[in-house]
């Protein structure tokens, strides 16, 4: 059972997005907490945010062949949709792996 801070640390990494810190909520709590469980969060969630800015330059970039605007519009969704499963997910105290970079987290840290 997962406690009120360890929640709320948690979404406050994955929700960083909205509140304009999308790479700085989650490295923040990542260094800050002594918890495991959310620094694995802080992890899940810090390499998303990154995977999304890198995402939206290369749609920048591809706007020159008109590509660009769809990928810009499926990113922007990613971006929504797939941190408010993440807290939803955490705040009924389950372990949340986002679907591509989470993988990597999981193996690399």
């Amino acid at each position: 059972m997962l406690t009120t801070e360890q929640k709320l640390l948690c979404a406050l990494c994955h929700l960083g997005t909205f509140v304009g810190l999308p790479i700085l909520a989650p490295l923040i709590v990542l260094l800050v907490s002594n918890d495991q469980f959310v620094k694995n969060q802080a992890k899940e969630a810090l390499v998303f945010q990154i995977g999304l800015v890198i995402a939206v330059i290369i749609s920048f970039v591809l706007m020159i062949i008109l590509i660009g605007f769809l990928t810009v519009i499926a990113v922007s969704i990613i971006g929504i949709i797939f941190p408010i499963i993440a807290m939803v997910k955490i705040v009924e105290g389950q372990d949340y792996s986002y679907p591509i970079t989470g993988s990597i987290v999981r193996k690399s840290f």
